[in-house]
């Protein structure tokens, strides 16, 4: 499912001593609210701008305290909210050195292989406050070493019911 990043609406992630100031200094570019069910914060700009610039200048407020990244729109409209982390899925099952290759080439962190699915691992940026995380999953799809590569995310979910 494709995912598009929003120009109005991004996750920050701080520590919860850091949220009071993170709000007081993101505030001109918007309202802050706590996203149910995380520690993050959903900031909602005031108006939408150019996601990348947007995402730099608020990443630029906060500096190393905390990441900053857009929330993801699908197809449906629904949101999604990135953790952080990046899922990859190579075309063929790598081994420990190559993932470890692989996260030092992209400038990762390996935090856990997929027990079911061999060829799939998760990573993290080494430095959540450099990189914008739909960019890196753009230049892993290019790279065409994997099958698939997403952006990890939080997502809300509602039951249809049959009739």
């Amino acid at each position: 499912m494709k995912q598009t990043p929003s120009d109005r609406v991004f996750i920050v992630r701080v520590s919860p001593k850091d949220q009071a100031a993170a709000s007081r200094r993101l505030a001109p570019l918007g309202c802050l609210q706590p996203l149910d069910g995380s520690d993050a914060l959903l900031l909602s700009l005031r108006v939408p701008a150019p996601c990348r610039s947007a995402w730099h200048r608020a990443q630029e407020i906060l500096g190393g305290t905390g990441s900053v990244q857009p929330v993801l729109i699908d197809e449906t409209g629904e949101h999604h909210y990135p953790t952080g982390e990046i899922s990859v899925r190579f075309r063929a099952v790598p081994d420990e050195n190559g993932l470890r290759r692989f996260a030092a080439d992209h400038g990762l962190r390996l935090l856990r292989r997929n027990e079911f699915v061999r060829e799939q691992a998760a990573f993290q940026p080494l430095d959540g406050t450099e990189g914008y995380l739909p960019d890196l999953v753009q230049q892993i799809e290019r790279e065409g070493i994997a099958k698939a590569v997403w952006a990890n995310t939080l997502s809300h979910y509602q039951r249809a019911l049959a009739s």
